[in-house]
């Protein structure tokens, strides 16, 4: 006999006693009602502790729909109640956290592409192990290229973009000044 049974003989006029269908029924409603009436009994805890430690998937014990609580695998959502349960999550589970992420990552690609390429889909290219399409790669070179000048202007050397400096080149590549002091010549 388990401490829970003993302490259930020894508590009269528990309704999980009086009538126990309710607490296995396959209807939910009836198992959500006999987990309302749970909550004033006096072993909640104790029962609680017991189906946790015998793993109890059916039933409602301590006020918890085991049943309901079971159901929860194979899904996202499963996934997280495993990881909040400090509980390694089953491979069902992991599959359908692993395919909502996917999911996720590609509805952000969407956004980032309707946009014209962003950062962000530059980065979702990457973390998704391919490679980026070319209006991302555009969006991640512009801002490392604002990056650089602005770690140039916070250094104190001066600011200029790639295509100011060619403007002012010549035809040759020479600077413009050294041109203008060779025509003056």
């Amino acid at each position: 006999m388990t401490a829970l049974h003993d302490l259930m003989i020894r508590t009269p006029g528990l309704p999980c006693r009086l009538d126990a269908d309710a607490w296995f029924s396959t209807d939910p409603t009836e198992r959500h009602a006999a987990a309302r009436q749970c909550h004033a009994c006096p072993l909640l805890l104790a029962c609680q502790q017991h189906a946790l430690t015998n793993k109890e998937q059916h039933g409602v014990w301590g006020g918890v729909d085991f049943e309901a609580r079971a159901a929860g695998c194979g899904t996202d959502r499963g996934y997280r109640t495993h990881i909040r349960r400090s509980e390694q999550p089953c491979p069902l589970c992991r599959a359908a956290h692993d395919e909502a992420v996917e999911a996720e990552r590609r509805r952000l690609l969407a956004v980032a592409h309707a946009a014209g390429g962003t950062v962000r889909g530059y980065l979702m290219h990457r973390r998704m192990g391919e490679e980026a399409c070319v209006p991302c790669k555009r969006a991640q070179g512009r801002k490392s290229a604002e990056r650089r000048r602005a770690a140039r202007a916070a250094a104190g050397a001066p600011v200029a973009d790639l295509g100011d400096r060619r403007a002012a080149e010549g035809a040759c590549g020479a600077p413009a000044p050294v041109q203008a002091a060779a025509r003056a010549a």
